[in-house]
């Protein structure tokens, strides 16, 4: 069996990760590891970093004739990809179609009812269920796929049919590393920083593990990985690190996992061989803080942490306690942002505003809090999303956010808020505060951070495809005019 594996023009990341940063996918590299470990034909098509639109995307297809291609997104992509899709169903009507990623995977359902060109959705994990996936219809095409664990497809009479839910791996060492050698070549991914004292540095992401421990009410982590957190061995994460030394030429390293610091002794033992190797990689990793130690901290900066990220979402202590559902205490940012101050640590702290029943006062606290990070930090802050599957979209629902008959598929509905070029394509919960009030937040938090409003008006300009979008952006740009005027 030939199978194509494919990043659609608007690539895989969200928002934070635009204006020319680009990493490699790991999601469809382990696919591929995997495919080829069965003996497969399988090729991966960046379409996003090779700047290809859909029409060369068909042209790719109909021309190499694969039995089976995938399409990897996120929700924020998702129409593009449904784009993607569509055109390539078009100019090849013979392949079969399977979807993969976070959105597909708690949204597959409402995908395949509005996208006819998707003929399968694999959910969750991939790396066996696509593999098997591919084994059966090779077989029996798709009469064999009622057989194969953990996808949703429209059977032979066009019904959507869901087959029994798939175990999670276990054992993670048990993946091959992601197939990178059919990524194009390293140069092509410009995922580079500037290193304080180093310089700019080429990154490589990797995952040491899966899973969540906590139950945000936003996260469709915990729905998509699991809640019990599966990690990898010290020992196979290093050997993939000597590779990408070696093979893929990495400066610097970027951990990808939701909470690297689940296990401290995992983590110091990882430190431990770091220093042993002797690398001399600055990396960065995403940790709970109600996890972290100074000592920790201080063992992952003598291996070459110089900057960590970590939620605390909010800076009233209701919102975290009876909002969101997060075990986390305002005492302990504190405690973790004076431990970075002395250890020379750069903090990264997320926010996020318009929770539900936040009010403007505790949003205040939030933007606070944030002016308590002036030394050695870089604050992130977002509105809040509404992810499919997650506790926040069945409070969306209840509260309007997502009006009757909201469909995931549905595109470019006036009665959804998003901004697109902003945030991605993913509807904004609202609540107790109003749009001119989250508008102000956004432009405050842009002010302390010295971030330029300026540069996104042209993306602005073209995301505009209704009145309703013209009067959001325009009620923007007025509260930002009133704020230079007073400011």
């Amino acid at each position: 069996m030939k199978v194509l594996l494919i990043v659609p023009p608007g690539g895989y990341y969200a928002e934070r990760w635009s204006g020319g940063v680009l990493m490699a996918p790991l999601g469809i590299g382990y696919v591929a590891a995997c495919l080829e470990v069965s003996e497969c034909d399988v090729e991966i098509l960046d379409a996003h970093v090779n700047h290809l639109n859909d029409n060369d995307i068909a042209r790719f297809v109909e021309q190499g004739k694969p039995d089976i291609v995938g399409l990897t997104f996120t929700t924020e992509n998702r129409f593009e990809a449904f784009a993607t899709a569509r055109a390539i169903k078009s100019a090849a009507p013979f392949v079969h179609l399977t979807a993969g990623g976070p959105h597909v995977s708690l949204a597959a359902e409402d995908t395949l009812e509005g996208v006819d060109a998707i003929d399968s959705v694999v959910v969750g994990e991939g790396e066996k269920t696509f593999c098997e996936l591919v084994s059966a219809f090779s077989v029996g095409g798709l009469k064999a796929l009622h057989k194969v664990h953990g996808i949703v497809f429209r059977n032979e009479k066009g019904d959507i049919f869901r087959t029994e839910k798939r175990a999670q791996i276990e054992n993670l060492d048990e993946i091959p590393f992601p197939a990178r050698h059919l990524y194009p070549s390293p140069d092509h991914y410009n995922f580079s920083f500037d290193v304080p004292g180093k310089g700019k540095r080429r990154f490589a992401n990797l995952m040491t593990s899966r899973g969540c421990p906590c139950a945000c009410n936003f996260c469709a982590t915990p729905k998509v990985w699991g809640r019990k957190v599966r990690m990898r061995s010290p020992e196979n994460i290093i050997s993939e690190i000597d590779m990408l030394v070696e093979n893929q030429h990495a400066e610097a390293l970027w951990f990808f996992d939701d909470t690297f610091n689940t296990s401290p002794k995992r983590v110091e033992e990882i430190c431990r061989r770091m220093k042993e190797r002797r690398f001399e990689l600055p990396w960065f990793c995403e940790v709970r803080v109600d996890v972290m130690t100074k000592p920790l901290l201080a063992a992952m900066r003598d291996a070459g942490c110089y900057t960590i990220g970590f939620g605390v979402e909010s800076g009233s202590q209701r919102i975290l306690d009876d909002v969101i559902g997060k075990h986390l205490k305002l005492e302990q940012v504190h405690a973790l942002y004076e431990w970075c101050k002395e250890l020379d640590v750069i903090a990264n702290p997320f926010f996020i505003i318009s929770h539900p029943t936040e009010t403007w006062e505790e949003a205040q606290q939030t933007l606070d809090l944030i002016k308590q990070f002036k030394e050695k930090s870089h604050v992130s802050m977002a509105f809040l999303h509404v992810y499919p599957g997650t506790a926040l979209e069945v409070t969306a629902r209840e509260n309007g956010t997502l009006p009757d008959g909201f469909k995931w598929h549905h595109e470019h509905r006036n009665d959804v808020k998003t901004l697109a070029s902003a945030q991605g394509n993913v509807p904004i919960f609202m609540d107790r505060l109003s749009w001119a009030q989250i508008s102000d937040l956004l432009f405050e938090w842009a002010t302390m951070q010295k971030y330029s409003v300026w540069r996104k008006i042209p993306r602005v300009v073209k995301s505009i495809r209704s009145w309703e979008d013209f009067k959001r952006y325009s009620t923007m740009g007025l509260r930002f005019l009133r704020r230079l005027i007073l400011h």
